[in-house]
């Protein structure tokens, strides 16, 4: 069992959504895995990037997109973001007497444009406007984030200044580290960046 390792990010703009994380699980002082997945698609134009353990994480991922395959068999179309938030908080605040160890964001693209919203242990979600960070090196992805992010950048300046936020995370929390990873949701779906596409952003 890993413990509450890693950092996430998201950052939303006009254009869409840019997610990343780092891949270090750890527990305790030990580095268990150096590939530990920690953002996901969930439908087409949804993503999440979640920071915790990695037994809840990928239990927690395989519930929500059962609830979205559910979804979208029963109605016929695709549940919208704020719909599988509100579907992740109810999991996660029916769970608070043995609460799932994870935090972080689900975002995607509904008909009314990008959204992003931040998701605590407990089932709290909030509405975030601009970005959101959660994990052992959040605070070190906030002070990039603050001091970077602007209400008008397109969504390549937002996909490098999160794969910067993470960059510096790692540098400097030692339960973040390994590969930066990085995720875009645009109007053509969600998509996971090359390790190539992503050395070019971090130049």
């Amino acid at each position: 069992m890993f413990g509450f390792t890693g950092t996430i990010v998201g950052l939303r703009c006009k254009e869409g959504i840019a997610l990343a994380s780092d891949s270090r699980g750890t527990s305790y002082y030990l580095v268990i895995s150096k590939r530990v997945p920690k953002i996901f698609k969930l439908e087409e134009f949804i993503g999440a990037a979640i920071s915790g353990n990695s037994g809840d994480i990928q239990s927690f991922v395989s519930l929500l997109r059962a609830e979205a395959n559910l979804y979208r068999l029963n109605q016929g179309r695709p549940i919208s973001t704020k719909g599988l938030v509100q579907v992740a908080s109810n999991l996660l605040f029916g769970r608070r007497a043995f609460p799932y160890i994870v935090a972080g964001v689900i975002a995607g693209i509904d008909p009314s444009g990008p959204c992003l919203y931040f998701l605590d242990p407990v089932g709290g979600k909030i509405e975030e406007e601009k970005f959101a960070s959660a994990g052992t090196g959040s605070t070190i992805a906030y002070g990039v984030l603050e001091q970077m992010y602007r209400e008008d950048m397109s969504l390549e300046e937002c996909t490098r200044l999160a794969a910067r936020s993470i960059k510096t995370a790692i540098e400097r929390d030692a339960a973040t580290g390994d590969k930066t990873v990085v995720a875009v949701i645009d109007k053509n779906g969600y998509r996971e960046l090359s390790d190539e596409e992503i050395a070019k952003l971090l130049k």
